[in-house]
């Protein structure tokens, strides 16, 4: 097991993903600002809404850190041992938004208790049929629910999930089912090499 979280450099990605995290929770908060909106001209956006995006990567380049050869002809079931990873650092992930949003007093990073496994999930669906490029799904979600996500100001459309109130259930169920879909893929392992 050691050698399997060497080849992942979890030592080094975990830790860091967390930071960047805790990091933009500090700096961010509540802060927002006006983004251009296809249907409203501009929309009012809480920034900590792009804050997983850099430990969504992390764990992309985690998965992405694998020794082929050896996994292969090795007996261990590598991807359920990614997957138990994945799920340990985002449960990580979500103590520390719900630990630094209620320090911060902050909707916002408590709000990013929940957004990180649903764009963690996004991409870790993705990761099967777009390889290393499933990243940008954590980008792309946030840019088109900055664009076309709402019908009013501050009155976000329910798919968006991202910028629903901090007590929206349905924002809920859905960063749980689409994070326990993205651990399922995790756990299927690897897209065939083509």
């Amino acid at each position: 097991m050691p050698l399997w979280l060497r080849a992942r450099a979890a030592h080094l990605l975990v830790p860091a993903g967390l930071a960047s995290l805790a990091l933009l929770a500090v700096l961010l908060r509540d802060s927002t600002a006006m983004l251009p909106s296809l249907n409203l001209g501009a929309a009012e956006i809480v920034l900590m809404m792009y804050a997983p995006i850099p430990l969504a990567a992390t764990l992309l380049l985690m998965l992405d850190s694998r020794l082929p050869g050896p996994e292969a002809s090795g007996g261990r079931r590598i991807a359920v041992w990614d997957a138990g990873l994945v799920a340990a650092v985002m449960a990580a992930a979500v103590a520390l938004c719900a630990l630094l949003g209620l320090l911060l007093d902050s909707d916002g990073v408590l709000s990013a208790a929940r957004n990180a496994p649903f764009l963690a999930g996004l991409a870790l669906c993705a990761r099967p049929f777009a390889g290393q490029a499933a990243v940008m799904a954590t980008v792309v979600w946030p840019v088109a629910v900055a664009m076309l996500g709402f019908h009013g100001r501050h009155d976000p459309y329910p798919w968006t999930v991202l910028p629903e109130p901090l007590g929206a259930p349905h924002a809920a169920a859905a960063s749980a089912v689409v994070f326990l879909l993205g651990l399922a893929a995790t756990a299927r392992g690897p897209r065939s090499a083509s």
